[in-house]
C-alpha cells in the first residue's frame, strides 16, 4: 500500500496526507476513498463511511468518552451531542457524511456528484479534529479534487467549476478548492 503523501494512481497527492504521522489508518481510508472516486464512487462512499466511523471513535476517545466495538455511529454521535463534545456544525457534518455513506452501502446509491462533497466533508472533519486536539495552527492547504471522471454530469461539472480558479487555464491539471473554516475548538 502506498504512503499517503505519495501520488495516487491518478497522479494527485492525497488530501489526507497530513494524517500520515498522526493517524495513519485515517490517512489510508481517506486516500482509498479518493482513489476509488473516479472509477467507483459507491466504493468511495463506503470508504468514507469507514473513515467517518473511525474518526467518530477517535473524537469520542479524545473527549474521554468510552465506546464499544458494536456501537452504531448514530448512537455514538448522539452521545457526543448529549455530552456537548461536538460543536453543532461538526455534528451536522458527521451526520451528513454518515447518511450519504449509508445510502451508498444500503441503497447502492452514490455517484460522483455526491462523492465529491463527501470527500470535502471528510477532510473538513479531520482538519477540525487535528486543530482541536493536536495542532491549532494546522495548515492543511486547499482541497484538491481527485481527477474528474470522463462522463461527469452537469451537476458535477458545476461543482468542479467551483474548484478551478478562473485565472488558471483549463489545460492545467492542478485544481484546488478553498478549505472553509469550520470551528476549531469545542463549543460549550
Amino acid at each position: 500500500l502506498r504512503r499517503c503523501n505519495q501520488p495516487s494512481m491518478h497522479g494527485a497527492v492525497t488530501n489526507f496526507g497530513f494524517l500520515q504521522t498522526r493517524e495513519p489508518q485515517l490517512c489510508r481510508l481517506g486516500s482509498l476513498a479518493e482513489r476509488y472516486f473516479v472509477d467507483d464512487p459507491n466504493t468511495c462512499h463506503i470508504k468514507l463511511r469507514q473513515f467517518s466511523e473511525l474518526l467518530c471513535q477517535l473524537t469520542a476517545a479524545r473527549f474521554g468518552i468510552e465506546t464499544s466495538v458494536g456501537e452504531a455511529q448514530a448512537d455514538l454521535l448522539r452521545r457526543l451531542k448529549f455530552e456537548r463534545a461536538l460543536p453543532r456544525e461538526v455534528g451536522d457534518l458527521f451526520h451528513a457524511l454518515r447518511v450519504s455513506a449509508n445510502r451508498a452501502a444500503h441503497e447502492h446509491a452514490g455517484d460522483h456528484s455526491s462523492a465529491l462533497p463527501s470527500l470535502k466533508v471528510a477532510r473538513q472533519l479531520v482538519i477540525w479534529l487535528v486543530r482541536t486536539f493536536c495542532n491549532p495552527a494546522l495548515s492543511a492547504g486547499p482541497f484538491v479534487p481527485p481527477s474528474k471522471p470522463e462522463d461527469a454530469s452537469v451537476e458535477l461539472q458545476a461543482n468542479w467549476q467551483g474548484c478551478v480558479p478562473k485565472s488558471r487555464a483549463p489545460a492545467q491539471n492542478q485544481r484546488r478548492c478553498a478549505t472553509p473554516a469550520w470551528p476549531r475548538n469545542r463549543q460549550d
